[in-house]
């Protein structure tokens, strides 16, 4: 796979998350930029290249001269998740790359912790999610599961909060909701919306009161829940 982009290209070699195969370089990049790439590259091969071959290996011309051929992003450790205060994010039936690299831009920015997803093979498609997430996929721990509701079982027993986003009669109002030090958010997809066997293991659940009845995309929840959680951190 080869991603493209000097923001991505520096936080793959930076967290080192991946198998790295090479790094490429526009060969007229000498600047203090590059060096610093050049230093985070150390033990990884490094070629030099023209704009034109560059823009025919990263099939398109916006690479601002950097490019990274890596593998899949490798799982964090599940078993090694602290005792301070803690905050995931984790995101059920989100397949579009896009969309998931915004949720993880988002929730990085908001100060979580990590994100917890089911294990997509996107192909090609997952520079995209490195590139949309602006590199918050490999500064978040991220764990990629095949037993999604396994996975937040050995969460939860880790004295991690189960909070389900979803509107029912049980739930409560994300305005008057006060998180947990230690949590993880769960979010379904716009069509289904979480599993039953996750809404059944949540903890809490909590929902966003607005007029419209219209649906709010994914990102668009998860941003309402990541600011909220924002700012309840800045109040204490």
């Amino acid at each position: 796979m080869i991603v493209s982009g000097k923001i991505s290209v520096k936080a793959i070699l930076k967290e080192r998350k991946r198998e790295i195969k090479r790094v490429v370089i526009l060969d007229k990049h000498h600047d203090r930029e590059s060096r610093y790439v050049l230093g985070i590259a150390e033990g990884i091969l490094v070629e030099r290249m023209d704009r034109e071959s560059m823009d025919e290996l990263a099939q398109n011309k916006s690479h601002g001269g950097y490019l990274v051929e890596c593998g899949p992003r490798l799982n964090d450790n599940i078993n090694k998740l602290g005792k301070a205060d803690l905050a995931l994010v984790c995101v059920e039936g989100v397949t579009d790359p896009f969309n998931l690299g915004e949720i993880c831009r988002t929730v990085a920015s908001l100060g979580f912790d990590g994100i917890v997803t089911p294990a997509y093979d996107f192909y090609e498609h997952e520079a995209k999610l490195i590139r949309a997430s602006a590199g918050a996929s490999e500064s978040l721990w991220w764990y990629q599961t095949e037993d999604l509701i396994d996975t937040i079982e050995k969460i939860q027993k880790q004295n991690i909060a189960i909070i389900a986003t979803h509107r029912d009669e049980t739930s409560h109002s994300l305005t008057k909701f006060t998180y947990p030090d230690r949590f993880c958010v769960c979010f379904g997809g716009a069509l289904r919306g979480l599993s039953r066997k996750l809404l059944d293991m949540s903890d809490e659940r909590v929902r966003i009161d607005y007029d419209a009845r219209v649906s709010l995309s994914s990102v668009g929840a998860c941003t309402v829940f990541a600011y909220e959680y924002f700012r309840q951190k800045e109040l204490k």
